[in-house]
């Protein structure tokens, strides 16, 4: 497998981070084959609202973790929400169509389960929609358990499931 790093991209602090990461984040979440899986209106993601998310996400408790190959470009991205009263929640994790299958999403998901130790929570949560079986399966093989459903979330009907790990 090709050499992979993860980075915390702070875009409502770094200008740099935001322009590079908005029209990678755009792609990859309205990507066809993965727009189902993140978004619950199922209409692709607009650049204004994505724009606002990225400069103001620490007011949130927004935290975005990029990989990155050698040469620095993303190749996925987890959004994670973490909050004193409310605990650390990975809110998605995309990566590019043409990458998948490689471990990024994994590898991203073992560094929010580290971070999510390191600020001394005690469990990391995760919402995926039930048709996900890859991040469903995905999250189960890394010691994720399903805690609890929530019913016809999706614009679709589709429901969701509440997946915990306790660190």
């Amino acid at each position: 497998m090709k050499p992979i790093h993860i980075k915390e991209f702070v875009p409502q602090e770094r200008a740099e981070e935001k322009i590079k990461l908005l029209p990678v984040f755009l792609e990859i979440w309205n990507a066809p084959e993965n727009l189902p899986c993140l978004s619950p209106a199922l209409l692709p993601f607009e650049s204004e609202m994505v724009s606002m998310w990225l400069a103001n996400h620490k007011d949130q408790g927004g935290r975005y973790f990029c990989a990155l190959n050698d040469q620095g470009e993303i190749l996925g991205v987890l959004v994670a929400k973490v909050s004193p009263l409310e605990g650390f929640e990975i809110y998605g994790v995309g990566v590019f169509p043409h990458r998948k299958g490689e471990g990024i999403g994994r590898r991203l998901v073992e560094y929010a389960v580290q971070v999510a130790r390191s600020l001394h929570f005690k469990a990391l949560r995760a919402l995926v929609f039930a048709d996900n079986t890859v991040m469903l399966c995905l999250l189960l093989t890394s010691g994720f358990v399903p805690t609890g459903m929530h019913y016809h979330v999706r614009a679709d009907g589709a429901d969701a499931v509440v997946l915990t790990t306790y660190v």
